[in-house]
This record gives C-alpha cells, structure tokens and sequence, in this order.
C-alpha cells in the first residue's frame, strides 16, 4: 500500500487546453445526463430554438416527476450574457410547460462572483443551480469533474440568522405576514401548536420538531412560500400537482415552492389545505 508521501497531485485543466470545446461538454452530458449529480435525470433535447432567439444548449428532465431542467452550458467563468439566457430560457420553457417544475441550470469552469449576486439579487424567485464543470488531471490520466457550486433552493441555515418580531413584518411585509398567519392555521388544524419563528426576509413554521415551511416577504405585497414535503409523499405530491390548475416549481427533489399573494393562497386554499396534510406523516395527526 502507498504511503501518503506518495498520493499523485491532482491538477486543474482548461477544457480549451485540453482540446475541447462547448460541443463536445454538451454532448458528454446528453449523453449521460447524471454526471451532473442532479439525480437520475434524462436527457430531452439538445440546441433546442427558443422563440426569442438563441437555441437552449440541453433540455433534461426528471422521469420520476416530469420536472424539467433547462441547462445553458460555457467555458470559462460564468458572465453576465450567459446568465440572462439561462433565465429566458428557464422562462420560455416554463411557459411552454406551466404544470411541470423547472429549474435553470447554468454549467461553466468557474462560478464567479457575479452569479452568487444576481442569485442573491433574485432572491429565490427563480430556482437557479450553478455547477462547475472541470477537467482534472492525475498523472497522465484526464478526467471530467462536476462540482454544484451553488443552488437557490437551500434550506436556510435559522440557528445562523438574527431573530425579529410580528412587528417588522407588519411594518415590511404586512401581505407574506398574512400568508404566513394563514398557513399556520391550516397547520395547526392538522398537527396541533405550530412554532413560528420571524428572521428579516423570512417566516418558519416547524412541524415535528422540524421547520417545513417557510414564507419568504416581497416588497410587492406577494410572498414565496417553500413548502417541504414528507420524505415519503414527495412523489404523489408533484404528480398531484402536476395534474392541477396549480403553479409551482420544485428545488432539490424536496420542495414545493409557490409564488403567491393572500388572495391568491385563498382561492387555491383547498390544493394549499391538501399540501399542508403532506408534510408529516400522517401519524403526527392530530385531525384527519
């Protein structure tokens, strides 16, 4: 066996370097798409044309729920062009396809600062992954590497983030604040006391001992709502959905994720009422 004193050093390639370019990235992944550590994802389309213009480097989807993945691929760092395409296309495709779930993939050697920002900027209104794609070198052996740098729809870290009060929200977000007023009331009906706890852009509600909504506050008088499924009903939920006058996305095979007003959570609160059932399992009960 060798010692540590004799582990190769392992080096990072440019892909241009390497004699590649951004065809032959693209179709290593439509030729297998679950390179990207995103799931068993399949591949739709590649160089699809988009009525704006420009043609969307890869279409994937993923056949357990029909969510689709629009991937815009570059070497180099990422800038800011390729960002606003992957965002049209994220949208065009969305359009096309309003009942499924999609996420905006963008693939490039180094996710820059300029990408965190306008992920930040957008402020999880567009569910967008960042992921690094490298050739690594060891020894004379050449290997392709991906690396998911950054995704939206992370779940906040609430024992880092400075707690507020109902106050802020009536002073900042008065309309989430009653969106969030709402949902926990639907929760309690089902699961007894709910805990709600107030950070500056942000509600929880916890459900067994475990946060599983969250009420993002828009200026705009809406609210994104991040809904977290049981592990198990997560399936039957998106198939559901899918088949409903219901608009929503998913992040991370995990969410359900709704952009929203108080009258528009109203008018669609049996779909809301039937979501809130699946976020325990049904043992935690206390209503059926």
């Amino acid at each position: 066996m060798n010692s540590m004193d004799d582990l190769l050093t392992a080096k990072v390639c440019s892909i241009r370097e390497c004699g590649k370019n951004e065809f032959w990235l693209r179709d290593k992944i439509y030729d297998d798409p679950t390179i990207l550590g995103l799931g068993n994802l399949q591949a739709v389309t590649k160089e699809k044309v988009q009525p704006q213009g420009g043609r969307l480097d890869l279409l994937l989807k993923n056949p357990e729920d029909d969510s689709m993945y629009e991937v815009e691929i570059q070497l180099g760092p990422t800038d800011e062009s390729h960002i606003i395409r992957t965002i049209e296309y994220w949208e065009s495709e969305k359009k096309r396809w309003p009942r499924r779930s999609h996420t905006a993939v963008l693939i490039a050697e180094s996710i820059t600062n300029r990408f965190f920002n306008v992920v930040n900027l957008l402020s999880q209104a567009v569910p967008i992954i960042g992921i690094q794609a490298n050739i690594v070198q060891v020894a004379d052996v050449q290997g392709l590497h991906f690396t998911k740098i950054i995704d939206s729809y992370e779940e906040p870290d609430e024992e880092t983030q400075p707690a507020y009060d109902e106050k802020h929200w009536i002073k900042q977000y008065p309309s989430a604040l009653d969106c969030a007023r709402w949902y926990r009331e639907t929760l309690e009906k089902l699961y007894g006391d709910i805990p709600i706890r107030y950070f500056e852009t942000y509600i929880s509600l916890t459900v067994a001992g475990k946060a599983r909504v969250w009420i993002d506050g828009r200026k705009s008088k809406r609210a994104y709502i991040q809904i977290k499924p049981s592990e198990e009903t997560f399936a039957e939920v998106v198939e559901d959905l899918n088949s409903k006058d219901f608009g929503f996305s998913t992040g991370q095979n995990e969410y359900i994720n709704v952009n929203t007003d108080f009258s528009e959570l109203q008018d669609k609160a049996s779909i809301h009422e039937w979501l809130a059932a699946r976020i325990a399992p049904g043992s935690l009960k206390s209503v059926q």
